[in-house]
């Protein structure tokens, strides 16, 4: 009994010790996501399309985003990107803390193979792993980290992390390569 009551209560202080969201994540950082990433590309996104799963149960998104520019690792010109989450025939599926997709922008993405579809990249580090491009007032281009509000990101002994902030898109692809050079990658 007494084994039972000290699960119960370990399992009690985890779920204080987080943040009531949406979803919560473990936080990667940029260096970890570097040294995973199959590839990290800037590209942009030239079609967006929901639909369910085979077995009917989830609603998925693709994306399919023309690549720009390889920072790191090798791929085709088009990458398809899915994430969960989406609306099909009015069905929505809300997923906090994945990364969403829409027609016309630009990103730089951290890919990782989808474990079940092949040809299919996924965001690793789901909404860590994923920035906004666009151009400042300075005509400077910026990455902008993208974790929405509904999201929770903790390190791991359960304390918020602060978001990344905005970063110029030459400064963020020199740090890339420099995480991977360190970790033993080849770089492009």
């Amino acid at each position: 009994m007494r084994r039972w009551q000290s699960v119960l209560g370990v399992g009690l202080l985890l779920v204080a010790a987080v943040p009531a969201s949406g979803s919560t994540f473990i936080h990667i950082s940029r260096g970890e996501l570097a040294k995973r990433a199959s590839a990290v590309v800037v590209g942009n996104v030239l079609s967006v399309e929901s639909f369910w799963t085979r077995s009917g149960q989830v609603i998925v998104t693709e994306a399919m985003v023309e690549v720009e520019d390889a920072v790191l690792g090798e791929g085709p010109s088009v990458v398809r990107v899915r994430t969960f989450g989406g609306t099909v025939n009015g069905y929505t599926v809300e997923a906090h803390g994945f990364p969403t997709f829409s027609q016309g922008e630009r990103l730089l993405l951290f890919l990782e193979p989808d474990a079940k579809v092949a040809d299919v990249s996924r965001v690793l580090g789901y909404q860590e792993g994923m920035y906004r491009v666009a151009t400042d007032k300075a005509g400077r281009e910026i990455a902008y980290p993208v974790v929405d509000d509904g999201a929770a990101v903790i390190d791991v002994t359960g304390k918020p992390v602060a978001p990344a902030r905005p970063i110029a898109l030459d400064e963020l692809r020199h740090e890339i390569r420099e995480n991977a050079r360190l970790a033993g990658r080849p770089v492009n």
